[in-house]
């Protein structure tokens, strides 16, 4: 994240500059020895329009303030390049299969598929089981964040995730190419983020695909699967085990954010697709529209009641893994823009955790005491979550 924070904008510069010179200074002065007031000009610049996918802060009363209303973003249109452009419409694919196995890379390999609800290519990375001599295995679908790079999921070179399933018979599907599309069906083609119809693409293309895709190798499913993800991967797989409960039995998010009708979550989504070049009415049109209802997944908790459920959140406080990551706290701009991040993460937690209590839900949150947004605070509770969600897929 810390070498995009010059190139790619991502959130509303004017509430991220706010909360990391206003109410986020003290916090930042005791936890990471960082001073915003000795900050230049160029470098604020760049925290207005530093890169992320949840919400932007913390301070309710200053979120208040802002409410609904659209305040000018830094970097707004699209003069920032895309470090993954999506790939073209292809009005010859009219179906939805398993082309062929494109490369290997280690224990990953790479599959070339098509989407018909998209009309084009898409590159799925995919661990299938090591354990074969235990029959079908469940398939663990996981989301990327906003950068959602084709080649180089975070749930590879990140989190390397074919070790932490190592001892399970489960296979791994990681989607790639999603960028800033929050894995959504979107309502209109977007002239630089493309023609997305990702949820379609999920949940009716890609069960099927897998089966043909793992049957060339001798290996089967045995029907159940769970979603997870990160940072905007994780709010997806949040909606998505909400809406599709014969789908996903299981679901765990990290630093994910679960409300877009607040203005939290509308500001955020709205800085993550304008300042990487989208408009966000091409998505789920104007803010409180039925599709923009649909995906605040804190109004409908309940939704969850037969699935297993975890998610978890940082802090406002760095942790050593947080001043590794940062490169020991020199990278200033970057560590002030996690922090302010999972602020609004943690908020965003413990709204969802009330309207699970509400519903009646049964789930497991760990907020940590440490942790930014960032992979190692992700990462930090993957275990947790796959051993809360998997005996879902062995029962």
């Amino acid at each position: 994240m810390s070498s995009r924070i010059p190139r790619f904008a991502a959130t509303a510069g004017a509430l991220v500059l706010a909360l990391a010179l206003g109410s986020a200074t003290p916090a930042l002065a005791q936890t990471a020895s960082i001073d915003p007031s000795t900050l230049g000009s160029e470098s604020l610049g760049a925290i207005m329009g530093a890169a992320g996918s949840v919400p932007l802060g913390s301070a309710t009363g200053f979120i208040g303030s802002v409410g609904s209303a659209d305040f000018p973003l830094d970097g707004e249109g699209s003069a920032n390049p895309l470090p993954n452009a999506p790939r073209p419409v292809d009005e010859n694919i009219t179906t939805s299969e398993f082309i062929g196995v494109e490369r290997t890379s280690d224990e990953y390999e790479y599959w070339l598929v098509t989407s018909a609800a998209m009309k084009r290519e898409v590159i799925l990375e995919v661990v299938p089981s090591r354990i074969t001599d235990e029959g079908p295995a469940p398939v663990l679908y996981m989301l990327d964040g906003v950068d959602a790079l084709e080649y180089n999921s975070g749930w590879n070179h990140h989190a390397r995730i074919h070790d932490r399933v190592r001892e399970d018979n489960v296979h791994v599907v990681i989607p790639t190419g999603a960028y800033a599309s929050y894995y959504a069906d979107w309502d209109r083609a977007d002239p630089v983020l493309g023609y997305n119809k990702w949820e379609t693409f999920l949940t009716r293309e890609l069960p099927g695909i897998v089966e043909q895709g793992l049957a060339t190798k001798g290996l089967e499913t045995n029907g159940k699967s769970a979603v997870g993800g990160a940072s905007m991967g994780g709010q997806a797989a949040m909606h998505l085990a909400a809406t599709y409960p014969e789908i996903y039995r299981g679901v765990m998010s990290f630093s994910g954010y679960y409300s877009t009708m607040d203005a939290l979550g509308y500001q955020s989504v709205r800085g993550t697709i304008e300042t990487r070049g989208g408009d966000v009415e091409n998505m789920w049109g104007p803010h409180r529209s039925e599709q923009w209802k649909r995906h605040g997944t804190v109004s409908h908790a309940g939704d969850r009641r037969n699935t297993a459920v975890y998610f978890s959140s940082g802090s406002n406080v760095a942790g050593p893994a947080d001043l590794e990551h940062y490169r020991g706290g020199a990278d200033a701009l970057s560590m002030i823009v996690g922090q302010v991040l999972e602020m609004g993460v943690l908020e965003g937690s413990k709204a969802f955790e009330k309207a699970l209590d509400r519903a009646g839900v049964d789930y497991r949150v760990d907020y940590s005491d440490t942790g930014f947004h960032n992979w190692p605070n992700f990462l930090k509770n993957f275990g947790a979550g796959w051993d809360h969600i998997k005996p879902a897929l062995e029962d």
